[in-house]
């Protein structure tokens, strides 16, 4: 008896085998309908006899011991619905692992018990062929798994982020009632003061966090062009954050009205993160300067602060897109990160440039091209 047959004859006793290894090993199988489990694990079975029986070029059998062969939609359907539900009930990677590998040993022994009693012939390409269907399943089963966890995390960043916004506005709102108030001593003043920088940062983390999860879910940034005038949205901007940072010096320079089709609420997110980085991580009270520019079809609209020069990796961040939580230094903790992978995603969505220099004798720069209508 061939192998393959072997696995379809006994498929009863292999499922059975394996779901005694699930109950007595795996502590979260005790949450799921056991005979649903027990048909995804016949079906996957079927997967296996099927790639085991197919007719195979010496091409894609080389092709598929490197992994570079994808079963069909309808073959591995059985492996997402595994890898999806175990999601759904708990499962963590290695608990879904080690399923897979259990259904692999399950197999074998009894391989290894049928063949002692000299009814079954040994055919080391039918093993090869076997192992590569059970990790092709595995494969499939895991990328479905890890998928789903993702965008169980994103929904759930989501929602906290929204959540947060209600008592966030409740707390501005109070403090915008104190500052009212005639009797403050200046003490009271100051921390009023940093308390509503602190505020203004949490809403700024929690506008990232809804973009970033937003982006992460696959619904991309959207882009709505209208005409918009890049100096008066630069100089309302650079208003608004030097009421937010009264002790900061900020300079505005522009060669009057320069026009252009962008996102006007984008443009503002985008000057917000930029000039705000620059008052957090470039010399204490600034000076940053922000500067507008125009050459024939292009718009440009450029950052200067003082201070401490930006990390290498900040830089390749930047060019590549890749942006990581430690930016390369996990020693610092506000870091530019999130800001800036938002900065990067709107400059791409308006078909735009972003260069970034530091250096002592210069400061650092943030130059920002923008098309002026694509």
């Amino acid at each position: 008896m061939k192998f393959a047959h072997f696995i379809k004859t006994h498929k009863k006793e292999i499922t059975d085998e394996w779901v005694k290894f699930a109950k007595d090993n795996i502590e979260c199988v005790g949450k799921l309908d056991l005979e649903e489990v027990r048909d995804h694990i016949k079906q996957m079975l079927d997967r296996v006899v099927e790639s085991m029986e197919s007719s195979e070029t010496d091409a894609q059998q080389e092709e598929k011991s490197k992994g570079n062969m994808n079963m069909l939609s309808g073959e591995s359907e059985a492996a997402n619905q595994h890898g999806e539900q175990r999601a759904d009930k708990g499962f963590n990677l290695i608990e879904l692992c080690s399923e897979f590998r259990a259904l692999r040993a399950s197999v074998l022994r009894l391989w290894e018990a049928n063949s002692k009693a000299g009814k079954l012939e040994t055919d080391f390409q039918d093993m090869i062929r076997f192992n590569e269907a059970i990790d092709e399943l595995l494969i499939i089963s895991v990328e479905r798994f890890q998928n789903k966890v993702d965008d169980s995390k994103n929904w759930f960043m989501g929602i906290l982020g929204h959540d947060l916004r209600n008592p966030l506005a409740a707390i501005s709102g109070v403090q915008s009632i104190l500052k009212m108030s005639k009797n403050l001593s200046e003490k009271e003043k100051s921390l009023l003061g940093r308390a509503g920088s602190s505020v203004k940062r949490m809403a700024e983390l929690i506008d990232n966090l809804l973009e970033l999860t937003n982006l992460r879910l696959g619904n991309g940034m959207n882009i709505n062009k209208s005409q918009v005038d890049l100096s008066t949205q630069s100089t309302k901007i650079v208003q608004e954050l030097q009421i937010a940072y009264p002790e900061a010096e900020l300079i505005i320079e522009s060669p009057g009205p320069v026009q252009g089709e962008w996102d006007v609420l984008r443009l503002d997110q985008l000057m917000t993160n930029l000039i705000t980085n620059a008052l957090r991580h470039g010399k204490p009270g600034g000076p940053v300067t922000v500067s507008i520019l125009a050459k024939g079809n292009d718009a440009f609209f450029k950052i200067h602060n003082e201070g401490p020069l930006i990390p290498k990796s900040i830089k390749e961040m930047i060019s590549t897109g890749n942006f990581t939580k430690t930016n390369g230094d996990p020693t610092k903790r506000d870091s530019y990160g999130l800001g800036l992978y938002i900065i990067k995603q709107i400059v791409d969505g308006h078909n735009g440039q972003i260069k970034v220099s530091s250096t002592e004798e210069k400061g650092t720069n943030f130059e920002i091209t923008l098309p002026r209508k694509s």
